[in-house]
C-alpha cells in the first residue's frame, strides 16, 4: 500500500465513515450530495467534503473531445479524440448504488481510461432509483448497446465497463443480452462490482471495520444499510437472488472475457471473489486482480499510484 493510500484511508474513515448518519436516517439524497451530483450539491460542505469533491469530481482540463449526445434518447457523455480507433468503443456504467452518480461524477477517471486505452467512451446517464426502479437501468443499458450496433459498431469491438453498481449493470445487461440471444460485447472490465444484493455477502461481516468508507464498523448495520438501498429504493418486492439483480447467482457460459479489480479490505470483496469462482466454473475467460488495503473503487482517486496501475491494467486488457 502506498503512503498516499494510507493517508486517504485514514481521512475517509475519520471524515466519511465515522460521521455518517444512522441507517434509518440515510437517504439516497445524501448519497447524491456526497458524489457532488449536479442539482444535489451541498450548500455548506465540510472542509473534507470540499477537498474530496475537488480532487475527484471537479472536471479536469483535457484535450479530449467531450460532448453530450443521446443513444436512443438516453443522455450520454461521449469522450473521444481524433487519434482514437474509430471502430472501437467502451460502453461505461457509473457506480453509485443505483441511487446516485452520473457520467459527470466519473468523468475524470473516464478521461484517464480513454487516454490510456486510446478508445472512445460512451458513458450513459441511466435511470436512477427510486424514481425509476428495477429493471429501468437494465433496459437503458440494453437500449444503448443496441443503438451502438445500429451506428455500425461491431460487437467484437464493443467493451462494457462499470464500477460498483455500474459493474453490476455491466454484468446483468450482458446476461439480459444473452437471454435475448443477441451478440455480446467482447470484453467486460469490472471495478469492485456489486454482485450480491442480498446483503449477505461474506465480506460484509469480515471487512466492515476495515473498509474505509462504504460501511459501518458494526457489520449488522452495514447489512441493514445495503438491504435498505436494494429493498426500499432500487428493487422493491423482488427476488434478490435473481441473476438479473444479484449476478453472483447466475450461471455463466460463453460469457465475454472479463477483468475484475477489487481491494481485499472492501465489503464487496467477496462479491468479486465469488463472481470469479462462478465464471471459472462455467469455463469462461476471467481474471481476478486483487489489490491490497485500498478503498472501494480506488481507481477514481487519481493521485494514488495504485489508481494509475489499475488503469494501465485495464488498458492492457482491452488491447490484448
Amino acid at each position: 500500500m502506498s503512503i498516499q493510500a494510507s493517508i486517504l484511508n485514514f481521512f475517509l474513515k475519520k471524515y466519511v465513515k465515522n460521521v455518517q448518519p444512522p441507517v434509518e436516517e440515510r437517504s439516497y439524497i445524501e448519497a447524491r450530495r456526497m458524489m457532488n451530483q449536479q442539482g444535489y450539491e451541498e450548500a455548506s460542505p465540510s472542509f473534507f467534503s470540499k477537498f474530496l469533491q475537488q480532487i475527484i469530481f471537479n472536471k479536469k482540463k483535457s484535450n479530449l473531445d467531450i460532448s453530450e449526445i443521446y443513444l436512443d434518447k438516453i443522455r450520454t457523455l461521449h469522450i473521444n479524440h481524433e487519434s482514437f480507433a474509430k471502430e472501437k468503443c467502451i460502453l461505461y456504467f457509473h457506480g453509485g448504488g443505483y441511487i446516485a452518480g452520473s457520467p459527470e461524477t466519473h468523468q475524470n477517471m473516464l478521461i484517464s481510461i480513454a487516454k490510456k486505452s486510446l478508445i472512445q467512451i460512451f458513458a450513459i446517464d441511466y435511470a436512477l432509483s427510486p424514481e425509476n426502479i428495477f429493471p429501468s437501468a437494465i433496459n437503458d443499458a440494453v437500449r444503448s448497446y443496441k443503438e451502438l450496433l445500429k451506428k455500425g459498431y461491431q460487437c467484437q469491438n464493443i467493451f462494457f465497463g462499470g464500477d460498483s453498481a455500474g459493474g453490476n449493470l455491466a454484468l446483468v445487461s450482458t446476461l439480459k443480452l444473452q437471454e435475448l440471444k443477441m451478440n455480446l460485447p467482447s470484453k467486460l472490465f469490472l471495478l469492485s462490482p456489486w454482485t450480491d444484493l442480498t446483503g449477505n455477502g461474506r465480506s460484509i461481516k469480515i471487512n466492515s471495520k476495515s473498509d474505509p468508507y462504504l460501511s459501518y464498523n458494526d457489520w449488522l448495520n452495514t447489512a441493514r444499510s445495503m438491504k435498505r438501498t436494494v429493498e426500499e429504493w432500487y428493487a422493491p418486492n423482488q427476488n434478490y437472488k435473481s441473476p438479473l439483480i444479484s449476478p453472483v447467482f447466475a450461471q455463466y457460459s460463453n460469457f465475454p472475457e472479463t477483468l475484475i479489480q477489487v481491494s481485499d479490505i472492501e465489503i464487496l470483496y467477496s462479491d468479486s471473489v465469488d463472481l470469479f469462482t462462478r465464471m471459472k466454473e462455467g469455463k469462461n475467460k476471467v481474471r481476478l486482480s486483487e489489490y491490497k488495503n485500498l478503498p472501494h473503487v480506488w481507481q477514481i482517486f487519481e493521485f494514488l499510484p495504485e489508481s494509475k496501475k489499475a488503469i494501465d491494467q485495464i488498458s492492457n486488457f482491452l488491447s490484448d
